[in-house]
């Protein structure tokens, strides 16, 4: 009974630091989200993204506390068990003393009782003071990461930034745009003298964005010359000088929040809000369509004199009178203002609506709004993929036949590693096999061995070929186990890295702490300190590797004390792979960091001496710490191509083309990596090509072709 209130007590622990991760998970993070965006403030963090994101982000968070307990919860009873037989050793005959515990079983404040209780407490302080702190934070912000809070919602907003947007997405002119369109006609041509009110008009047509290239055809180009042409965003010959100035400017971007307002008010308020998100019931976000509401304000509605209330934008748009300065920045200011709102009161409704807008018509205006906010094309993230993918392909296979084709060399090197095969076909005569190799792997040979009775020196030879080809085939098996774990280990080791490493970056965007860099001032404090968690994470995935290939080892049948033997052993080897974990991490932010700013060429030349730096972290560090055999003493594959002037001979030879094993070790370690950094550097270069637009381009108003 009492190890079942023991249990009940550990659950009871368990279940109080599930609460306060949970407690935890729903505060926002140390940088407010939206601190921008003030309609969406008192938004709590769940309420930006969907529940299953919400839920999974939950999980992880809350492993953090749980491993925490469930680590020193072990180690308080490993401790208890040493110090238990270290005084058991003192102690000679009968000691008197009861088995079980001392304390009474409903005694919960007993040491063993107490325990759980403690270490729960503990954790919960322990994540609480303010220098240890930082620690849960940075498990939060992993966890809200991986919730996409509020990176979701960002991305979102940034896609709704785009210059694109509206020219992609412009519907028929809306109630906003067509009441600020009549106050304009209202004007008399003296108020906007030098211009006409067909060019007033006509600035409200939302023309090319300032700086954008001019609507005309890109001349073709080769291959080549696509891939050498230098990146030189802002060329005067590529772009047309449309740009608004003075008063137009304003009248611009005035027009350009309306038509946001505009386009964006049906879906996220009134009756449609349920049909488009019919999976949003909650109350807060109902608010903030409430809030967004009350700025827009109603058609027609007329202020009164004495109101002291927040003006609205219709209000603004009402007392628009004057076709000024003052009076322009005015309405401009309200108008960014309620645009950016709508703005992020249609993205949070889009995340937590999965994703989606339903019930939308294909051909209308929403549907083009709802492909652009989930356009996003993860350049980073569909690079490491893609690039990982065929690392591994390729290493998998050029990995295999490295093991063949060494193993190969290394049993003619040292025949007696296939004697029972060469036994064999010898037809097991006595001393047979010894007398053959004698006569084929001796170097000097003082007399000819003496063969036995029915084999020849032919029969020898057929023997010794033969035996090989079956040594071949009984091996490959076992080369392709070696040559899958060794891939497996690697595979883990950078995708732990480069992940974590394009992790890394994107949570401290999201808390405005990554800035752009020049390579004449490149933040080498930040990378480092960047790298470090990155490194970590490799290093213990190599060893989850190293793991896995002992449990196929064991036939799956794997104990402890293998497992401690296994790091006992190579401890020294994991802890040197922290060095080129940090060069595979510093190339990884590199690269996605300046492939915008470079060209082909110079990417991929990045890429070439970063895998150059990590051979060669490789072969300095980790390298040094494996015990090798000596070098096999064969001609390798150039030495007999050379001496021959014959490729065919050459490859017939079945020479090697690596003679050491320090070598073969070092290209097998090394070229996922090596391949994984050149294609990832390919991959992000060609995933540059923006996507294509939606309508070519063209931007119709019904309502402006009826004017």
């Amino acid at each position: 009974m009492n190890s079942f209130i023991y249990a009940g007590v550990i659950l009871f622990g368990a279940v109080t630091l599930v609460i306060e991760a949970r407690r935890n998970y729903s505060v926002s993070a140390k940088h407010h989200p939206f601190a921008f965006y003030g309609i969406l403030e008192h938004l709590e963090a769940r309420h930006l993204c969907s529940p299953r994101e919400w839920n999974f982000g939950f999980y992880v968070y809350s492993l953090l506390y749980l491993i925490s307990y469930a680590i020193l919860l072990t180690s308080t009873e490993l401790i208890e068990l040493i110090y238990s037989s270290k005084a058991a050793a003192n102690l000679v005959g009968a000691t008197g003393t009861a088995l079980g515990p001392e304390s009474d079983p409903f005694n919960l404040s007993g040491t063993d009782y107490g325990k759980p209780l403690f270490i729960s407490a503990f954790i919960i302080a322990f994540y609480s003071v303010g220098a240890t702190r930082n620690i849960e934070l940075h498990i939060r912000t992993l966890a809200h990461r991986l919730a996409g809070v509020p990176r979701g919602v960002y991305q979102v907003l940034d896609r709704l930034q785009d210059p694109d947007f509206l020219s992609e997405t412009t519907p028929p002119t809306g109630p906003l745009m067509a009441s600020f369109r009549d106050k304009l006609k209202q004007l008399s041509d003296d108020d906007i003298a030098p211009m006409s009110m067909d060019d007033l008009l006509a600035v409200t047509k939302l023309p090319l964005e300032p700086g954008r290239p001019a609507n005309r055809a890109q001349e073709g180009q080769g291959l080549i010359a696509s891939l050498l042409i230098e990146k030189k965003p802002g060329s005067e010959t590529d772009v047309e000088d449309n740009r608004p100035r003075g008063k137009e400017q304003y009248l611009f971007d005035i027009c350009k929040a309306l038509r946001v307002i505009d386009l964006l008010r049906p879906a996220i308020t009134g009756g449609q809000r349920a049909t488009h998100f019919p999976l949003l019931g909650m109350k807060e976000l109902g608010d903030i369509s409430a809030s967004l509401e009350d700025a827009i304000g109603k058609s027609g509605s007329r202020r009164e004199p004495r109101d002291e209330s927040p003006k609205t934008l219709h209000d603004e748009i009402n007392e628009f009178e004057e076709y000024d300065e003052a009076s322009l920045e005015r309405l401009r200011e309200k108008a960014i203002e309620v645009a950016n709102s709508a703005r992020a009161v249609f993205a949070v409704y889009f995340i937590c609506n999965s994703r989606t807008v339903l019930n939308v018509d294909r051909q209308s205006a929403l549907q083009k709004v709802r492909a652009f906010a989930d356009r996003g094309y993860k350049v980073e993230q569909n690079s490491f993929a893609g690039s990982l993918f065929f690392a591994a392909v390729i290493a998998t296979f050029a990995g295999f036949f490295i093991h063949q084709s060494f193993k190969l060399q290394e049993v003619q090197t040292y025949p007696d590693l296939m004697a029972e095969q060469i036994y064999d076909n010898l037809g097991r005569v006595e001393n047979s096999y010894i007398a053959c190799r004698d006569l084929h792997y001796k170097p000097v040979k003082t007399e000819p061995p003496t063969l036995p009775d029915g084999i020849t020196e032919k029969d020898c030879e057929t023997a010794f070929d033969k035996g090989l080809d079956k040594y071949r085939k009984d091996n490959k098996s076992q080369m392709m186990a070696w040559t899958f774990f060794d891939n497996l280990a690697l595979l883990l080791m950078v995708a732990a890295v480069v992940q974590m490493s394009i992790f890394e970056k994107d949570v401290q965007m999201d808390q405005n702490a990554w800035r752009r860099w020049t390579m004449n001032r490149v933040p080498y404090v930040r990378l480092l300190t960047g790298a470090i968690l990155p490194a970590l994470a490799g290093v213990f995935a190599l060893s989850i590797g190293f793991i896995l290939r002992l449990i196929w080892n064991a036939d799956f049948d794997v104990s402890t004390s293998q497992i401690e033997f296994l790091f006992v052993e190579h401890w020294k080897y994991f802890i040197a792979y922290l060095v080129p974990c940090f060069v595979l991490s510093i190339s990884t932010f590199v690269l996605i960091d300046k492939h915008d700013d470079w060209t082909f060429p110079a990417t991929l030349s990045v890429a070439f001496l970063a895998s150059a730096v990590y051979v060669f972290s490789v072969w300095l560090v980790p390298m040094a710490t494996l015990r090798f055999l000596p070098p096999i003493e064969v001609e390798s594959f150039w030495v007999v191509w050379w001496n021959s002037g014959s490729f065919t001979q050459a490859i017939n030879s079945d020479a090697f083309w690596l003679t050491s094993y320090v070598a073969r070790d070092l290209l097998i370690l090394t070229q996922l990596p090596v391949l994984f950094l050149i294609l990832f550097a390919i991959f992000v270069e060609f995933s540059e090509t923006p996507a294509t637009r939606l309508n070519k381009g063209q931007d119709t108003d019904p309502a402006d072709k009826t004017e």
